[in-house]
């Protein structure tokens, strides 16, 4: 008589445990939101109703499921039969810990179903009794198929004839329980003379014929299909269910969205499961003052704020892509911080978890002066201590809280070849959003720009034997008596030109990774020497400008076209068109093309970057705007623009990069090479070929390169294909 009570607490203790087992599947969804910081709602518990035989009658099975939003029907087919396995909702207190998520399973019934098997463990619980051997003198099966029997049959280790004790047994119904397909095991006994007759009676699971899946919108339909679809027409197996809601959290936790389970069902071979994704309620703007940390009245309209936070809208559901928008209200608005907090609340119908959201925002300070100093990538290319450049600016944010930007800038660095500085003016208004679907920006500027043109019209570097019949070994250059054009017969150290410049552009990403513009504007350039004295023509009596006038103008138009692929092999394309409209009659006309690609491939702990660019001019081409190729931006081994000047250009480079110390320098080799594709004599008044520049050429060498807090520092030594070597030495590399 006591050997059936010891099969019914087997059959106890293994619901119990299954049900710790499904308690822990069911929450990892809720664990979700601990880790990304989501309020949590106030009642996150559920209640599994669970029974076997063992059980009293009457429980939560009868309680229906509260109704919930937005179900997503994956599979439908007509109501026929009932049973199964049943989770419902349940409106009970908060757990104790604030940090864990519990789950409230109440007493079993005894009509309702059985409980979903896991990976149950006999219970390590027990009286003397448990010790004691029982002879079974046979075991039978009897379920609703053969093959049901045959299952449970290859599951089981208890053999007739032998002597088993209680812990063994139960060990045998949790393996029966562990195969997932049955939702009642009821183990009968029978005394006989040789022992005890044992036989299990199988209920299986009902047969699963579709999937419904509610408060789901952010779930694809097709991938909770692929996952449930091997079930379908077979007995429900909770193994497989419980992989595939794991499946199902795994999918939002990789979306960095925080979800809920609150019910699993099956009606009529219907499964039904129920998730809950957490929803935006009210989205609320609050300035914080960037000093007190106290609310404050910003000067940004909310509307320009609320723009950037698509994914922070009412009904929307919590999301990870909440922190771009917050990175991109950041950048773009140019705020000091923003971030936000939750508050949950329930709605008034029952299930919705809402949440409201209060975005606070500290902007930066909105007007002000600033002064500093710095090196020149500019000068550092033309050497000495015109790398040198100190600046005055005036900044005005947010104007009229529309996120826009004035900036006034004035640069002061020093010319190596004249006592007077070279003073540049820079102003500037930018629109980071002018509010178009297309997240275009717009920026209107006005630039002066004053620069050497020593790249033009420096002489060859005698020591590449290519020097004239001069007798310093070179050729005559602009260090020569000035052979035209103001103060003739006067010398002049050097040729200069001045360019202003006014526009308007406007920017917007295009594609994943790729970015283009478009521009017009008005350009005047004008050239002069070291005293700032306007010059015609350079030593050889070739003019410099087209036009023949103290200075050119054009308007243009330019489109640019940018790629940036991010990732293990980085690349970058650059392709722009350039149109100068003559407007008026004296204004130049001409066509521009350049094109430069960029691609890393990294190979073990080294770095293998190959480049290249090339371009042409047609029309109207002034020298100064000319390609010029040579130097630490082209042909390292070669001074700046040591190869030649042309209408045409190509320049070919590869360098490898290994770490020598981690994270600070680098050591690289490298080769470059570049022609101006014969197109040197095609240039008004042949600087190059005048000037005894070869017109191709190619250099190597190695160098370091040290990571600092200013950018990359590069130490190189090269030599070009005279055999003649050269150090460079620059912030960064601008190919």
């Amino acid at each position: 008589a006591a050997a059936p009570a010891r099969f019914a607490a087997a059959v106890t203790a293994a619901r119990d445990d299954a049900r710790a087992r499904f308690e822990k599947a069911i929450t990892s969804g809720k664990r979700m939101t601990r880790r990304l910081r989501v309020p949590r709602r106030a009642n996150p518990t559920c209640v599994a109703s669970i029974s076997s035989s063992a059980g009293a009658g009457g429980g939560a099975d009868s309680a229906e499921p509260p109704d919930r939003p937005s179900a997503k029907a994956l599979v439908h087919a007509p109501a026929e039969g009932a049973g199964g396995v049943r989770f419902v909702s349940n409106d009970d207190p908060v757990p104790s810990s604030a940090d864990d998520v519990g789950v409230d399973v109440s007493e079993p019934s005894g009509d309702g179903p059985s409980p979903i098997a896991l990976d149950a463990k006999v219970s390590e619980s027990g009286g003397e009794e448990d010790t004691r051997p029982i002879l079974i003198s046979s075991v039978d099966f009897e379920g609703e198929s053969p093959e049901l029997e045959q299952l449970a049959r290859s599951v089981v280790r208890i053999k007739p004839n032998f002597s088993y004790t209680v812990k063994e047994i139960e060990a045998d119904v949790v393996r029966v329980f562990n195969t997932g397909v049955f939702r009642e095991v009821r183990p009968e006994t029978v005394d006989t003379r040789d022992g005890i007759s044992l036989t299990f009676k199988l209920a299986a699971n009902p047969v699963i014929r579709g999937v419904v899946i509610k408060g789901c919108d952010e779930l694809p339909a097709s991938y909770a299909e692929t996952l449930f679809k091997p079930q379908f027409g077979k007995f429900l197996n909770s193994t497989l269910l419980i992989a595939a809601c794991s499946e199902i959290s795994k999918w939002y936790d990789k979306k960095k969205i925080p979800v809920e389970w609150y019910g699993v069902e099956v009606s009529d071979g219907i499964l039904e499961l129920g998730i809950e994704e957490p929803r935006i309620g009210d989205v609320e703007i609050r300035f914080i003052d960037r000093k007190t940390g106290e609310p404050n009245a910003g000067a940004t309209r909310p509307e320009y704020i609320t723009r950037h936070l698509k994914n922070v809208k009412p009904g929307k559901a919590l999301h990870g892509r909440m922190l771009d928008d917050l990175n991109d209200l950041i950048n773009t608005a140019g705020l000091e911080n923003a971030n936000i907090t939750w508050n949950p609340r329930r709605d008034r119908k029952p299930g919705a978890f809402l949440v409201d959201a209060v975005v606070n925002v500290t902007e930066k300070t909105s007007a002000g002066f600033s002064g500093g100093g710095g090196i020149s990538a500019k000068g550092l290319q033309e050497g000495g201590l015109s790398a040198l450049i100190a600046n005055a600016d005036y900044f005005r944010r947010n104007l009229f809280g529309r996120c826009q930007t004035l900036t006034a800038r004035v640069e002061v660095s020093p010319n190596n070849l004249s006592s007077k500085p070279e003073i540049d003016v820079k102003i500037q208004h930018s629109d980071p959003w002018i509010g178009d679907a297309g997240r275009t920006s717009r920026r209107i500027f006005l630039d002066s720009d004053s620069s050497a043109l020593d790249a033009i019209y420096a002489k060859a570097d005698s020591r590449d034997g290519d020097a004239g019949d001069d007798a310093d070994g070179g050729v005559a250059d602009i260090t020569d008596t000035n052979l035209g054009g103001e103060g003739e017969g006067t010398p002049f150290k050097g040729v200069f030109v001045k360019r202003v410049t006014s526009g308007v552009e406007y920017r917007r990403p295009l594609a994943a990774c790729w970015t283009g513009s478009v521009s017009a504007t008005y350009q005047r350039a004008s050239t002069h020497d070291d005293l700032k004295q306007p010059i015609l023509h350079d030593a050889y009596g070739a003019p410099l400008t087209f036009s023949g006038l103290p200075h050119d103008t054009t308007c243009n138009i330019l489109m640019r076209f940018v790629y940036e692929g991010r990732g293990k092999d980085e690349a970058q394309l650059v392709v722009s068109a350039e149109q100068a409209v003559p407007v008026r009659p004296e204004m130049l006309a001409f066509n521009r093309v350049l094109v430069r690609a960029q691609r890393d491939f990294r190979v073990g702990g080294a770095r293998l970057t190959v480049a290249a660019k090339g371009g042409n001019v047609i029309g109207d081409l002034p020298p100064y705007e000319a390609f010029s190729i040579g130097g630490a931006s082209s042909v390292r081994g070669y001074p700046e623009g040591g190869v030649g000047t042309g209408r045409k250009f190509i320049v070919g480079s590869a360098e490898v990069a290994v770490p020598l110390a981690p994270d600070s320098i680098n050591g690289c080799v490298f080769f470059d090479i570049g022609s101006d594709l014969k197109s040197g004599v095609s240039v008004l008044g042949d600087p190059g070929g005048t000037r005894g520049k070869p017109g191709q050429g190619y250099g190597y060498g190695a160098g370091v390169v040290a990571l600092t807090p200013i950018g990359p520092v590069r130490l190189e030594y090269a030599f070009s294909d005279k055999g003649v070597g050269r150090m460079h030495c620059g912030l960064s590399r601008s190919f």
